[in-house]
Order: C-alpha cells, then sequence, then structure tokens
C-alpha cells in the first residue's frame, strides 16, 4: 500500500464553489485536504489532496483522480506524487 499527494488545476474554475464536486468526488476516493503534520491536522493549499493506504499502482491512481476532476466539467490538469516522506509549512488548520 502507498500513499499519494494529487494536486487538481481547474481551469476556469472560481475557488472554493467551483471544487466542490471535485472535493466531494475525492472523498470518495479517500482523498482529503487536509494531512496530519508535525503541528496536528492542517489544510492543504488549494487543490492539493492526500491519500493514505492506497494501490501501489500509481497510474490506478491518477486515472482515479482524473475521474474525479473531470466530473467537474472543467478542464483540468492532474498530477500524482508518489508520498514516500514530506515536509511542509502549513497555516491553516482542518
Amino acid at each position: 500500500m502507498a500513499d499519494y499527494f494529487a494536486r487538481v488545476e481547474l481551469h476556469g474554475a472560481r475557488w472554493p464553489d467551483d471544487y466542490a464536486v471535485l472535493h466531494q468526488q475525492l472523498l470518495q476516493h479517500n482523498f482529503t485536504s487536509c494531512v496530519l503534520g508535525t503541528q496536528g491536522n492542517s489544510r492543504l493549499p488549494t487543490g492539493f489532496y492526500h491519500s493514505t493506504n492506497r494501490v501501489d499502482d500509481i497510474n490506478v491512481v491518477v486515472n482515479a483522480v482524473r475521474a474525479c476532476a473531470d466530473a467537474t466539467g472543467f478542464k483540468s490538469e492532474v498530477i500524482v506524487i508518489r508520498d514516500t516522506g514530506w515536509s511542509a509549512y502549513l497555516n491553516s488548520k482542518c
């Protein structure tokens, strides 16, 4: 099992209203915009999501995230990164 970060850009979308469908779709795939870090649960920047304990096949994950983005009706770009360790400064709590 692996953990992943996903970044989704919805072209022409307004935050937060136009991202609501994306957020709900990604929740069904266990992606959340919050991450547990050294300072507790923190909100990731706009359009960033995290998921834990997923299949090891990154192509399966990127296709799932892409399908979620497509469900919004906006043109999009998606990047998925396998989480092998991370560090961040995040100042918004979940």
